[in-house]
């Protein structure tokens, strides 16, 4: 029999039922024994003395009114000296009913009765002593046989309330609660000793139970509680699944179980003797590496990952797994603790979830970036509040043409630009995705509407300019509050509606079709067109064609690299081209960089282009001075009304 098995058995209902029995009869022992000794405390041994001595005072006071009453009866009687016993006797009798120091005396047995009667009985014979002391020659006979019954049972009740025979009784008491405690405290050692015995292996129970995870058997947050130190040769990984959430939630608590299961099984069976695994949470892991001797920290890492990716079978699907990493590694000199070296671990696979990686690995270059990120978002927050500081975002514009003309101006995507004093040039996606990941995408997005506003509003109120404007959509600002900051921060503000091309790429729609096509549809209905932006990099642009409600592709600059050379490059992109055309879609080119793509793009039937053969990025005021150029055509409110159906 193993020892899970022993200590299960201690937690079974028998041995519940049976302490609880135990320590049921030992409560009723003890009880009992203070029920019986509580009776012992009412009988002391100076009170029986007391009662004994008020008694013989009682038996000594009637031997004397006991000789006063033979010489009454005799004639030779004093009558003041009868009367004075009889008085002492009477309060006598009094005192042993009504005292307080009585008490004990009167509690015994059924002296009170006896007494009582007593009493009663010498009051009875009252009226025939005050009548015989009355006449001297009165027959005192009958009266003295009266009281001589009375004498008789004074007697019997001194005699049955001897303190000998108390003390005795009370002795007898003592001894037979002396072997009550002894056998309680025999009884009460011996139930401590076993509920001893059971609390230690239910201590030991316990602490292993909470210091393993039931569902997978590993050490779990418990036990890394404990930890106080780790070897620095070792590597601290955290571990984490992926898809865990997602699993969760399409199959439930039982299929995620299971997963958990499989994963800690992969883990372990990829780690060496000296490595150890410790499990935080279903789907959170730490491992202790020992370093390899022939590998790399990457090279680890990296087997890891491929142990850990796999495509995992249920309920008729299969369901791609895999994990993402982070990393302290080994440390040399003077190295942090382990609550240091764990927390690095954690930024870590903080810095691999926010970069979309397998894993990320703690050293200078991490934390310098970190460092950045921090300054980055502390920047943000302030230019978003309008508080100075070292980090300015600003706009430029890159002009779309028409492939037939490229000095028709048909529009311009919107770019964002950030600089920080400290760091230099910051790349608008980093500034995005800190937006998106620490809760300042809305805030972010309704700045870009309102600069925009600001900007450009002129064009179109002054100089009657209808160039489409791009503005990229981040994932925050894909909610239901898009609508109403479009139509006040960019549409009431002068920008027409007509003229607001919005672009969304395939991750921030994150298949969500139905909830971003209504968004679609309520835009639409203000005047406002939609571009898939960055065409052909996800895994499913078709089905983002088919599905999104969008009026636009943008085919991404991937396709147009080295058209000019390869053929196969150029038919590709020409069938792109035609697919949009098909979909009804205007494709926008972007990436286009010489003269030779150009004519390519031109020959495939490509309508609008984007890049630096073109134009490159511009602040607002050289845009504007493109549009001004004599040379540089663009849309305006006649050239609409002449030309209706161009969709520029």
């Amino acid at each position: 029999m193993n020892t899970d098995s022993v200590l299960a058995r201690l937690f079974s209902r028998t041995t519940i039922i049976f302490l609880f029995v135990t320590v049921l009869c030992l409560v009723s022992a003890s009880f009992y024994t203070y029920l019986e000794d509580r009776k012992l405390e009412t009988i002391s041994l100076s009170a029986m003395r007391m009662g004994s001595w008020n008694l013989a005072q009682l038996g000594n006071e009637a031997s004397a009114f006991d000789r006063e009453m033979a010489l009454m009866a005799a004639g030779v009687g004093d009558p003041e000296e009868f009367m004075l016993r009889y008085d002492v006797l009477w309060s006598r009798y009094d005192y042993l009913l009504t005292s307080k120091e009585s008490l004990p005396t009167r509690r015994h047995q059924d002296n009170k009765q006896r007494l009582t009667a007593l009493f009663t009985s010498l009051k009875a014979l009252e009226p025939s002593f005050a009548t015989r002391l009355e006449n001297p020659i009165a027959d005192w006979s009958a009266v003295a046989t009266e009281w001589n019954r009375q004498k008789a049972a004074i007697q019997q009740l001194v005699i049955d309330n001897f303190v000998g025979d108390e003390t005795g009784q009370l002795m007898i008491g003592v001894e037979a609660s002396r072997n009550r405690l002894a056998n309680l405290r025999f009884f009460t050692l011996a139930a401590l000793v076993i509920v001893f015995l059971y609390m230690a292996f239910a201590f030991l129970f316990v602490r292993k139970q909470s210091r393993t995870d039931p569902v997978t058997g590993l050490p779990n947050s418990n036990y890394l509680a404990s930890i106080r130190g780790v070897d620095p040769a070792r590597m601290i990984v955290i571990c984490e699944i992926r898809q865990f959430q997602l699993v969760l939630s399409e199959y439930g608590n039982e299929a995620a179980i299971e997963l958990a299961r499989l994963f800690a099984g992969k883990l372990k069976a990829h780690l060496g003797t000296e490595d150890e695994v410790i499990q935080l949470g279903l789907s959170e892991y730490v491992l202790l590496l020992a370093p390899g001797q022939h590998e790399t920290i990457e090279e680890m890492i990296e087997e890891l990952v491929t142990a850990t990716t796999f495509d995992w079978r249920i309920h008729e699907s299969d369901v791609p797994i895999s994990a993402v990493f982070g990393v302290d590694p080994p440390c040399e000199g003077n190295c942090p603790d382990w609550n240091t070296r764990y927390q690095q671990a954690h930024r870590g696979l903080a810095q691999a979830h926010l970069k979309g990686v397998s894993y990320s690995i703690n050293n200078e270059d991490l934390r310098r970036q970190i460092e950045e990120e921090r300054q980055i978002f502390t920047g943000l927050r302030k230019f978003l509040k309008g508080e100075p500081g070292p980090l300015r975002l600003s706009l430029v514009y890159q002009p779309i043409v028409s492939v037939e003309n490229r000095h028709l101006v048909t529009g311009a995507e919107v770019l964002l630009r950030c600089r920080d004093d400290n760091i230099g040039f910051v790349p608008p996606n980093r500034v995005v995705d800190l937006c998106e990941h620490f809760g300042l995408g809305v805030e972010f997005g309704q700045w870009l509407f309102r600069q925009i506003a600001r900007e450009t509003r002129q064009l179109y109120r002054d100089l009657g300019y209808r160039g489409t404007l791009s503005i990229n959509l981040n994932p925050a600002m894909l909610g239901d509050h898009l609508v109403a900051d479009v139509k006040n921060l960019l549409i009431e503000q002068g920008i027409p509606a007509s003229t607001l091309c919005m672009e969304i790429t395939e991750d921030n729609a994150a298949l969500e079709f139905e909830r971003i096509n209504q968004l679609i549809d309520r835009l639409h209905e203000q005047g406002v067109i939609f571009a898939l932006d960055d065409f052909g990099t996800g895994h499913s642009s078709l089905e983002y064609v088919r599905e999104l409600k969008v009026d636009r592709v943008k085919i991404d600059r991937c396709f147009v690299d080295g058209i000019e050379l390869d053929e196969d490059k150029s038919r590709f992109l020409g069938s792109i081209i035609a697919m949009a055309d098909q979909a009804y879609m205007k494709s926008v080119i972007e990436g286009v960089e010489n003269e030779p793509q150009w004519q390519k793009v031109s020959e495939l039937g490509g309508s609008l282009i984007q890049g630096y053969h073109a134009h490159r990025p511009m602040p607002f005021n050289d845009y504007m001075a493109l549009l001004m150029d004599p040379k540089t055509g663009y849309p305006t409110e006649t050239s609409r009304q002449l030309a209706p159906f161009t969709d520029y």
